[in-house]
């Protein structure tokens, strides 16, 4: 067979471009420590390492996740745990403010002290987490879910709303709990009512939190509601403020209590409550007494810091008082025991935070396990072929260097 000096160079330079291509992968291969340097390498088991790889980012993904889970919910473990030191010390408070030795002096030191906790309180209910959010505002995290009024009486701007946070494929965790039903839908001790002030009011009109000062009285009354209207001043001779008090629920005038006159500190007294009124009221200005079972514990604070400053030394307010400090009592217990089941609560779900979290950490094992078998190099047998293939490469390079000086004509 005839072989032309062209076919014999390039069938030479051929292998060594080859020896050469196989020298570079395995150099690479070495370097990067990477079986597997293109899907062409091995497509299958590009395939699952691909597949491993992202699991694995997942996974990365609901572990800090789980980190932001877990600290939300010790933030708020701690916040509550604090929250019922400080009712606690309310509760020491409102049996001492019982002493039937007490003037009214004494129990407006001791309100004076309980206003400083509920402000302490407040400040607990606005906590924030690492990321300016509040814990207790449901959805709106981003705005301070309790709000003093002018009165003194701190409202629930926030919502119902519950987070929750992915912390596996199929697990997820609620980070935050709303205080509405924490710290406002606290069920009372006895039916009890609200006060609070049409926001459509164009006056100065104020109103006290309101007692229970007969409570047969006012368990016939339960659960309607009380509306004081303001009317002109020329309903009543001679012309002056006056107000009507109506029932909610027909807008039956109370009898005795149509345009009664009014004056600042006015007492309204019907159905076993007592309001007190006090500022300037235009007409059209409106008082809603609104009966509930449930009091928040800003309200029972509220409540309670008002009867210590107000309520006198004589037998109808020491009755009045009496079941203040009952109440107050009674209501304190029921917030405690509501939020103890909170805690029970987060602590069940720090448990699914940790479960999961352990189980994530052992299927990461596993992945990085198999992804390394998957992708990367075997040392010792890479650097054995590299060794070979580099050999290989220079025998090639040195026989054609010998074929490639042979020809006829130096026979000549």
């Amino acid at each position: 067979m005839r072989v032309a000096t062209l076919q014999q160079y390039t069938t030479g330079l051929n292998g060594i471009l080859n020896n050469q291509q196989e020298v570079n992968k395995t150099q690479q291969q070495v370097s990067t420590g990477r079986r597997v340097l293109t899907p062409a390498d091995d497509p299958i088991a590009a395939t699952k390492i691909l597949q491993l790889q992202q699991d694995l980012a997942l996974n990365e993904q609901y572990t800090r996740n789980m980190t932001a889970a877990e600290n939300r919910l010790n933030l708020e473990e701690a916040t509550l745990q604090s929250i019922t030191e400080n009712i606690a010390r309310v509760k020491e408070l409102t049996v001492q403010a019982g002493d039937g030795a007490y003037t009214i002096e004494d129990r407006q030191a001791i309100a004076a002290e309980i206003y400083q906790l509920q402000e302490a309180l407040a400040d607990l209910f606005n906590t924030r987490d690492a990321n300016g959010e509040h814990i207790f505002a449901g959805f709106k995290g981003g705005s301070e879910p309790f709000v003093k009024a002018p009165n003194g009486r701190y409202e629930f701007k926030g919502d119902e709303g519950q987070r929750y946070l992915a912390i596996g494929a199929t697990t997820t965790v609620a980070t935050g709990d709303s205080g509405k039903g924490l710290f406002v839908d606290v069920e009372s001790a006895k039916n009890t009512f609200t006060t609070s002030l049409n926001p459509l009011n164009t006056g100065t009109l104020q109103v006290n939190p309101g007692f229970v000062t007969d409570e047969e009285d006012y368990a016939e009354f339960y659960p309607d509601d009380l509306i004081v209207t303001f009317n002109p001043e020329s309903a009543i001779d001679p012309p002056g403020p006056n107000y009507t008090v109506r029932r909610a629920s027909d807008n039956r005038v109370v009898e005795g209590l149509a345009n009664k006159e009014y004056y600042s500190g006015a007492d309204i007294s019907v159905a076993g409550m007592q309001l007190v009124l006090s500022g300037e009221p235009e007409p059209g200005d409106e008082v809603l007494a609104k009966s509930s079972p449930k009091q928040s514990i800003t309200d029972t604070l509220y409540r309670l810091t008002a009867g210590l400053n107000t309520l006198r030394d004589n037998p109808q307010d020491s009755a009045t008082l009496d079941v203040l400090l009952e109440d107050t009592l009674n209501n304190l217990t029921s917030a405690q025991t509501s939020i103890s089941e909170k805690v029970s609560d987060l602590g069940a779900r720090l448990n699914v935070v940790e479960n999961t979290s352990n189980l994530a950490a052992d299927v990461k094992i596993v992945n990085q396990e198999v992804l390394s078998k998957l992708s990367d190099v075997d040392f010792a047998e890479a650097v054995s072929r590299l060794s070979m293939q580099t050999y290989l490469l220079e025998a090639a390079q040195q026989s054609y260097t010998t074929i490639s000086r042979l020809s006829l004509f130096n026979q000549l």
